[in-house]
């Protein structure tokens, strides 16, 4: 732990102000994308970073959105990162966020920004990019630490963890998952509310199954609408960033016995990276694995057939045959 980084102060951020005019067009976008069915959660984050380029185009630079022009743009991201302190990840969505909302406002003023970020490759696939996989071994190592740890959600974290790489379902959709979502007969499970806004079905193995099927005997509630990951009172996981922390924590840990290398950057979305590397090395055909995954293109999916993980047991195995 860096606790000279913990304990620092931080630097207040500017509090965003909201005029009139910021309503108007915050109305608009809000009207535009609820009529294109996107979900309260993510149209939430939109409008509060949205609230930001408003309030800086309105009040800072003194302009509206129309006239915006690419220095503006420039300026906007340089405000970002030096002024808000926001990292690189977060810029890629301010990023992605006003390509959307200058298309649904049919101006086309920020198309020059975009096509010179496109060839400067600023924010380009920053995400998924930015992860390495996970395999069923340093799994069983971090199940194993989290088991033998003194929490008292111990059991519920590390059942979380290995449903989690079972289905490789994204961690918001595992927390949204029902009694009334579940097949503990057959072990499969309803993936609700997903980021494609399309149900799809996931499975687990039978030991997971039987490790899921054990934990939810003391859940408090059990009803068909109740989750199955729940708080010890029985309430939903509110805080999507608890199982990350765990799984952070306990990967730090690792790396400082020296079981992983300390330059690897594995975090809870590694579990889904592995679960498709993992899926494409079984030879399941890359269309059952981008539906299995819930990915909207198959050049998603051909991210992970292309990662650096399978290009490298392809070498190994290349190397036996000659």
């Amino acid at each position: 732990m860096d606790i000279e980084k913990l304990i620092s102060i931080k630097p207040k951020r500017d509090e965003v102000k909201e005029t009139p005019q910021i309503r108007e067009w915050l109305d608009r976008f809000r009207e535009e994308r609820e009529f294109d069915g996107i979900k309260k959660t993510t149209l939430r984050n939109d409008i509060t970073r949205l609230r930001v380029f408003l309030s800086f185009v309105f009040l800072e630079i003194e302009k509206t959105p129309e006239i915006t022009n690419n220095g503006d743009f420039v300026k906007f991201f340089n405000y970002l990162e030096k002024e808000r302190k926001l990292q690189r990840n977060t810029l890629d969505k301010y990023f992605k966020l006003l390509k959307v909302f200058y298309r649904l406002m049919r101006l086309k003023n920020f198309s020059q920004f975009e096509e010179e970020s496109k060839e400067r490759k600023r924010y380009s696939k920053f995400e998924i990019k930015h992860y390495d996989s996970i395999n069923a071994d340093l799994i069983n190592q971090v199940l194993q630490k989290i088991i033998k740890s003194s929490s008292r959600t111990k059991l519920r974290d590390a059942v979380h963890i290995r449903f989690l790489w079972d289905t490789g379902a994204r961690l918001s959709e595992s927390l949204n998952i029902t009694y009334g979502d579940c097949d503990f007969n057959e072990g499969l499970f309803k993936l609700r509310d997903t980021k494609g806004s399309e149900e799809r079905m996931v499975t687990c193995s039978g030991d997971t199954l039987e490790a899921l099927k054990h934990y939810c005997r003391f859940n408090v509630l059990q009803g068909p609408e109740d989750t199955i990951f729940q708080t010890n009172k029985g309430g939903r996981i509110v805080k999507v960033g608890w199982i990350g922390q765990v799984f952070k924590s306990t990967i730090d840990e690792l790396k400082q016995e020296g079981k992983i290398p300390k330059n690897k950057r594995i975090v809870v979305h590694s579990l889904r990276h592995g679960r498709a590397v993992d899926l494409l090395d079984q030879g399941i055909p890359i269309e059952i694995v981008k539906e299995y995954l819930g990915h909207k293109s198959i050049e998603t999916t051909l991210f992970y057939a292309h990662s650096k993980e399978r290009q490298q047991k392809m070498i190994k195995d290349i190397k036996k045959m000659l």
